[in-house]
């Protein structure tokens, strides 16, 4: 069974698509470094994409969901394997589909199954999700969000037709890709860390959570208005992204008074520790950017500098905070192992990696913008610190399946 409680196959499987996505993602900073016609840009950067944030990030969250939140009886439903066979074998073709033919008719296919099927999955867990409290609700409030990301997918085929690819198209995009990070994702990792608190009896007040969860309720569905700024020079989007953007800080303010009683009694490893450090230290700068990012100077930066600043906050949230906190839950589920030596090597090696390439990113950004000048040699040291990134995950990887011993 993919999500019993002792297989692991469903989150390796997933960590698999990551590095693959992660291999992709580093021929396109060899492509800056050393450019060359033979690699395809544009089709790549879709398939390392998509990869990424549905076959890495989806499939890891759905399946960690589905292992606390739903009872094993209901586990065992031929309907929820065949769904989630056909998830697997959907994002694994965008693989092969995106690099060789792009965002043709192939690849919106196979996306096309996968949001169908994510459908049926998602459905089902509404209808099977045990639990009402806090924890409970912010996994279903994810799946809700997704569910709402999941309609830009289907309007997006009516843009292309009618419009093309106007502004219409890109907020469309962005609306898609918000819904799902702040949303989907953001809702469902504190849901599942939450869980992880009450199941290792970790006492967090039950009012703090509240407030957390309501005030980051609050802001999310005003906050598309930062991805449309780029757009439009309406200074009422501006406002009503910076009210969201501040919502947004409020409800990080509990969530630091959450993390300071759960820290006080978690009795975890050095390695386990630093990761969630790492995972809220990346949340913490996404917020603190989404409230600059209301201001319409660094709206015109950002957009200028886009290279920088914009790819910068897509991989902090997707690797310093999506895929750092993953890393974390899997290990306590005990299906990603970080307690052999080389593993907490490979950790140490992929953070440093994050840490270095996005220092990077955003300082060449402001070292243009502030007209000062720029790093030497950008592109050689961005790949390789990106190489950093992919050993490390590599060393993660082999040694899930070593059987060298754990050390505590």
């Amino acid at each position: 069974m993919l999500v019993s409680k002792k297989s692991k196959f469903l989150y390796l499987y997933a960590f698999t698509l990551f590095i693959l996505s992660a291999l992709y993602g580093l021929l396109m900073r060899w492509n800056f470094a050393f450019p060359t016609k033979f690699i395809p840009y544009q089709n790549l950067l879709q398939s390392h994409s998509h990869v990424a944030f549905l076959g890495w990030g989806y499939i890891s969250v759905i399946g960690a969901i589905m292992y606390y939140f739903v009872s094993d009886v209901k586990k065992e439903s031929s309907v929820d394997k065949i769904t989630l066979a056909i998830l697997l074998v959907a994002i694994s073709l965008m693989l092969i589909s995106f690099p060789l033919g792009g965002y043709k008719v192939f690849s919106i296919v196979l996306l096309a199954v996968f949001g169908l099927t994510s459908y049926v999955l998602s459905f089902r867990i509404l209808k099977d999700l045990q639990g009402n409290n806090t924890s409970a609700k912010f996994i279903r409030y994810g799946i809700y969000y997704y569910l709402l990301s999941s309609l830009a997918t289907w309007f997006l085929a009516f843009v292309i037709v009618t419009r093309g690819k106007t502004d219409l198209y890109y907020n469309t995009v962005y609306f898609y890709l918000h819904f799902l990070y702040n949303g989907f994702f953001v809702f469902a990792l504190f849901g599942l860390l939450f869980k992880v608190f009450e199941n290792q009896q970790i006492v967090i007040s039950e009012n703090l959570k509240k407030r957390f969860f309501w005030y980051l309720n609050m802001a999310c569905i005003p906050a598309y208005a930062l991805s449309v700024l780029w757009s439009s020079d309406v200074l009422l989007f501006n406002m009503v992204g910076f009210v969201a953007s501040v919502l947004q800080f409020i409800s990080l303010v509990f969530l630091v008074k959450i993390m300071l009683q759960a820290f006080s009694q978690l009795s975890w490893s050095f390695t386990s520790k630093l990761l969630l450090k790492f995972a809220l230290f990346s949340y913490s700068l996404k917020i603190i950017s989404q409230i600059l990012s209301s201001f319409p100077y660094f709206v015109e930066k950002s957009l200028a500098l886009k290279p920088f600043f914009i790819i910068g906050y897509l991989h902090l949230f997707t690797l310093g905070f999506l895929s750092v906190l993953l890393f974390l839950i899997l290990d306590q589920l005990g299906k990603i192992n970080f307690q052999k030596p080389a593993s907490k090597l490979g950790i140490l090696l992929f953070l440093a990696g994050v840490f270095i390439t996005e220092s990077l990113l955003f300082l060449q950004g402001f070292l243009f913008m502030f007209q000062v000048d720029a790093i030497k040699n950008y592109s050689f040291f961005l790949l390789i610190f990106s190489f950093l990134m992919v050993i490390g995950l590599l060393v993660i990887y082999v040694n899930q399946f070593s059987r060298q011993p754990i050390i505590k």
